[in-house]
């Protein structure tokens, strides 16, 4: 028994793991002190603005991620296409950073009278996405440790500017938090990156000087491009629905009840992260060919259902009540039941997605969309009916649509995969 959980702790997937607790502590740290250099009109803005990044860095993400994670697995060409689509993704938002164009897709989500430059929204996005194509491109090339060693260095310096952000007595602007928390700390990463890119951009003119190789590559591109689109828009649709509830208040002009959520969503946004992460970890492990190796990770996930739901109600139960003594004075009690509902709906979605993940390795894109389609509707359905008058109770059934329809997809999901193992046994 020791044996085997030294080798576990030892493993690829344990210190991703690890690497991905250490950044999601990180972002917990900033969650919970910041509130307390901030009145009830700053935090309502900074939950806004905190929203708007999360959203807008997975708008131009463009599902690229995902792509790149599972088309690396079957074809070499994949980290030169990479290469051209993170360059054209960064000039598109340095195009919105510096003309009228940034202004105007902010202000369509309702959110023009935020006090934050908006050429920090663009900077905080921008750091976001480096960190995230970052660790894509060392997961897949199965460098761990160099992923661990730059989340201890992002954890450090968050910690460092907490430290001075409380030894100063005035209480913080926007432009602080973003400036220290979101885009200093990334400035290493965004310069590995960005010499990433010009590395297999060089790379790629040698291989496409070949004439045999340009066909290959055009193909490759094309099939890159049509599953990155279909998973931007899928990613693009969940995040909003998700989201959608502070986008609503925001809109509504309820700055009580967004300040009160935003803190909440500040904490659940630890959960996303991490969620994230390991599905990335996952897709990048999983062959569409080795259909036994997927069919005993189902297995072993399905084994634990029961004990994965009562951990994550007492963990809920934990976190929300060290919360309500902590808090700052300005949230009532409601921030604490948001933050209930937000953690366990989360870990609970978390659960299915590791299902649902498998949607990636087999395609099943079409059936997503499809899916957060309803689901989008419903939340906006449920938000306009009940926000308003009873928020706590609104939000509370917008996380049960979400939660069912993220159900009905991993049921869908797991039907197909064993279908697809009985066509396998009869085929051999």
């Amino acid at each position: 028994m020791l044996s085997k959980l030294k080798k576990l702790a030892s493993s690829d997937g344990a210190l991703f793991t690890l690497s991905n607790l250490i950044f999601s502590f990180s972002t917990y740290l900033i969650a919970l002190a910041i509130p307390y250099k901030l009145d009830l009109k700053m935090m309502a803005d900074f939950s806004a603005t905190l929203n708007i990044v999360m959203i807008l860095a997975f708008i131009f993400e463009f599902g690229l991620a995902t792509s790149y994670l599972r088309f690396n697995q079957l074809y070499s060409t994949t980290r030169y296409i990479n290469a051209y689509f993170q360059l054209f993704i960064f000039s598109i938002l340095i195009l919105f950073y510096s003309t009228f164009l940034g202004d105007y897709l902010i202000g369509s989500f309702g959110f023009e009278n935020i006090s934050l430059s908006h050429e920090y929204i663009y900077l905080s996005i921008f750091a976001l996405l480096s960190w995230m194509f970052f660790k894509n491109v060392y997961l897949s090339n199965k460098n761990i440790k160099f992923i661990f060693v730059n989340a201890i260095i992002l954890l450090l310096i968050r910690v460092g500017f907490l430290v001075y952000v409380f030894t100063q007595e005035q209480l913080l602007s926007l432009d602080e938090i973003f400036l220290y928390f979101f885009i200093l700390p990334f400035s290493l990463i965004s310069i590995l990156n960005i010499k990433y890119i010009f590395l297999y951009l060089k790379k790629s003119f040698q291989m496409i000087g070949e004439k045999r190789n340009i066909k290959i590559f055009t193909k490759r591109f094309k099939q890159l491009l049509i599953f990155s689109a279909l998973s931007y828009i899928i990613n693009s649709l969940y995040i909003y629905t998700s989201r959608y509830a502070i986008v609503y208040l925001t809109e509504h002009n309820m700055t009580e009840t967004l300040a009160e959520l935003g803190y909440a969503f500040s904490f659940g946004g630890l959960i996303m992260v991490f969620m994230v992460s390991m599905r990335l970890y996952f897709i990048s492990k999983f062959n569409i060919s080795d259909i036994d190796a997927i069919i005993e990770y189902v297995k072993k996930i399905g084994h634990y259902k029961f004990h994965f739901i009562v951990v994550a109600f007492l963990f809920s139960l934990l976190i929300s009540y060290i919360v309500s003594i902590i808090k700052p004075d300005y949230l009532t009690i409601r921030s604490i039941y948001f933050l209930f509902i937000i953690i366990f709906s989360y870990a609970i979605i978390a659960y299915y997605s590791m299902f649902t993940l498998l949607s990636k390795t087999f395609d099943f894109n079409k059936l997503e969309l499809a899916l957060n389609i309803v689901r989008l509707i419903l939340v906006v359905v449920v938000a306009h009916f009940f926000m308003q008058s009873s928020p706590v109770l609104g939000f509370g059934l917008i996380s049960i649509a979400i939660i069912l329809i993220e159900y009905i997809f991993a049921k869908i999901v797991l039907r197909k995969v064993l279908r697809k193992e009985i066509n396998n046994a009869k085929t051999d």
